[in-house]
């Protein structure tokens, strides 16, 4: 299944918003997520954080840059959108990624204000929302994630590699934060119990998530943590109610867009 439509019944007929926090695979989860939104309708990529400049990576999907100092700061009124003078693409929508500025290889975010202005304009919005310095898993500081109030969808990413796998550093980022939140002894394996109360915490995965927003857990990498999609979800499923409306077991490396959804509840 596409990851557009496992997410579509969960979004808003108009001017949706999915923010994307988390780690192993959120920027895959963005571009991935764009291009086939863009599909339909336009689709503004941004972040309230940064990410890589996507020049610099190879196979990342985008029509086209646009950058304004002025965005880092909230918005004035009648402020101008530079973004909206991108070419139209015959046959699909536009994928335009927006941001403050660029250097040392990345691209400053926006301040999480325009946002609410943006989605009248925009279709579609996808906008990542959190670091995670390449870990599978992270759990946020006390400044994260930067998530707009009008997001309709947070989208939590872990990646399942990180399963049996020491809480460390290596492993995951903020280890000082992900083990109180968490139960997670450090130096012990990461288990199954461990994502779930990653989720449940109000200071976890969905920490700060608008009232109202629906709450995804995407768990990446199902091909190389060699456990079959069905069982994970059981696994999560097992315990106290997670508090999220939906488990997309993916593997955003596919090839095929299609096969990117390997299973969900």
């Amino acid at each position: 299944m596409h990851l557009s439509d496992a997410l579509r019944p969960l979004l808003p007929e108009a001017g949706a918003v999915i923010a994307i926090v988390g780690g192993g695979g959120k920027t895959s989860a963005l571009f991935a997520l764009a291009d086939e939104l863009a599909m339909a309708a336009d689709v503004l990529i941004t972040t309230t954080t940064h990410i890589v400049d996507p020049r610099l990576e190879p196979g990342r999907p985008f029509d086209g840059i646009f950058l304004a100092p002025g965005l880092a700061a909230p918005p004035l009124p009648g402020a101008d959108s530079p973004w909206d003078r991108a070419p139209r693409v015959a046959g699909r929508g536009r994928r335009v990624v927006v941001a403050a500025g660029d250097g040392a290889g990345r691209l400053q975010g926006l301040h999480p204000d325009w946002i609410a202005g943006l989605r009248g304009a925009w279709p579609f919005i996808v906008i990542e929302a959190d670091g995670s310095r390449h870990r599978p898993v992270k759990a946020p500081a006390p400044h994260e994630p930067v998530l707009p109030s009008c997001a309709d969808v947070v989208l939590g990413v872990v990646g399942l590699d990180c399963l049996g796998r020491p809480m460390d550093e290596g492993v995951v980022h903020r280890p000082e934060r992900f083990g109180p939140v968490t139960g997670c002894a450090p130096g012990a394996p990461i288990r199954l119990e461990h994502l779930a109360a990653l989720c449940r915490a109000p200071e976890g995965l969905f920490k700060g998530a608008p009232a109202g927003a629906r709450r995804v857990l995407l768990l990446n990498k199902a091909d190389l943590c060699g456990r079959a999609p069905e069982t994970v979800i059981r696994g999560l499923r097992a315990g106290p109610a997670l508090g999220i409306d939906r488990i997309l077991v993916c593997a955003l490396g596919n090839s095929d867009p299609g096969a990117r959804v390997l299973a969900q509840d």
